[in-house]
């Protein structure tokens, strides 16, 4: 029997819009518009506002006010002054490569003094296409001065995420759209989640024990976590990489390797929703990109980021022509906080790039 063979289907309503590309049956759209024209619910309307609101002309906070009050060594992420490529005119492959390259150089000079804004400071990683941004390791007292160079436009904490799953298939209206014949066939779509279990038999696998153990091993640390041993990548999880490793947070710093089995279960019950056997679009390739733990419920600040970036640019030239169709991303945290900005920053430029 599958180790997940007790799943229950949920959530992720973007496979909707995977289906519903090309023209929807009239059925469906008599059911968008009774799902439109019902009330919201009250736990949901009491937080409507009554109108747009913005904070300094929608401009995002230079200095992140809690970073004021951090103690220790903390990890945050540092925008630079220059657009990200997504913002930059020109789409041509060679456009976007030598803005990504440009940008690149940008960090490295900000690499270059950053001793002397922050002792001790590590530069945990960067991003060029949905950001132009570092992500750094310092002591908190010394955070403030990061802000303090002319080429910094921003500077916030990286905040973790948690996994969240609620919607069905039947509720998000998907039955009728694959009752029209449409499947996802030909649609990319990438999965921010805790990794995919190729082996699974959902996604064509042979669904066994022994060859789940070939793939990750028997316990954390097996070096079979972090090679895909001619196992990966499959005809249906077509590529993906693994941006935290196994022992993050708990037991060691981000690890990233190049083999995104899952052993916390939730991203491949999200790949099965998308795109299994019996999901909403079970046509789709699956692309397993792992920002979340393996040993517990966290979700990687720097991963997300760097796993948006890998949507946009999966071979990481500065050509998007590979890039994704859609990316699903099945987690949350309490209903708008500042500290979204940052991820929901990257989210709206990887669109900026046609990525859904």
């Amino acid at each position: 029997m599958s180790r997940y063979s007790g799943w229950k289907l949920g959530g992720a309503a973007s496979c909707v819009t995977i289906l519903a590309a090309a023209t929807a049956p009239a059925s469906f759209a008599a059911d968008r518009s009774a799902i439109s024209a019902s009330a919201l619910p009250a736990s949901i309307e009491a937080l409507r506002l009554p109108e747009t609101t913005s904070a300094s002309g929608g401009e995002l906070l230079r200095f992140d006010p809690a970073l004021a009050t951090a103690t220790g060594r903390v990890q945050v992420i540092v925008h630079l002054r220059s657009p990200a490529v997504a913002k930059q005119k020109g789409r041509s492959a060679s456009e976007q490569i030598m803005a990504k390259e440009t940008l690149k150089n940008e960090q490295q000079a900000f690499k270059g003094k950053l001793r002397q804004l922050a002792r001790d400071a590590k530069v945990v990683a960067d991003v060029q296409m949905v950001a132009n941004a570092l992500f750094i390791d310092a002591d908190a007292e010394d955070v403030r001065k990061l802000a303090s160079d002319p080429n910094v436009t921003r500077v916030s904490r990286v905040v973790d995420y948690q996994l969240d799953l609620s919607e069905t298939v039947p509720y998000i209206g998907a039955t009728a759209v694959q009752n029209a014949g449409f499947d996802g066939e030909d649609i990319r779509v990438a999965v921010l989640d805790s990794g995919i279990d190729y082996t699974h038999v959902a996604f064509g696998g042979p669904g066994t024990a022994a060859a789940y153990e070939a793939a990750w091993g028997v316990g954390i640390g097996d070096p079979r976590q972090t090679s895909r041993d001619g196992l990966f990548p499959t005809s249906k999880v077509v590529e993906g990489y693994d941006f935290v490793g196994e022992l993050w947070p708990s037991f060691g710093p981000l690890a990233p390797d190049d083999d995104p089995i899952d052993f916390e279960g939730h991203g491949t019950h999200v790949a099965d929703i998308i795109g299994g056997a019996g999901g909403v679009a079970p046509g789709v390739d699956l692309y397993a990109v792992k920002v979340c733990s393996a040993v517990s419920s966290s979700c990687s600040g720097i991963a997300l980021i760097q796993g948006m970036e890998y949507v946009v640019d999966p071979n990481g030239d500065g050509d998007t022509s590979d890039r994704m169709d859609v990316v699903n991303m099945s987690l949350g945290s309490n209903y708008g906080q500042a500290f979204d900005d940052d991820l929901a920053f990257a989210v709206d430029n990887a669109t900026a790039f046609g990525v859904m």
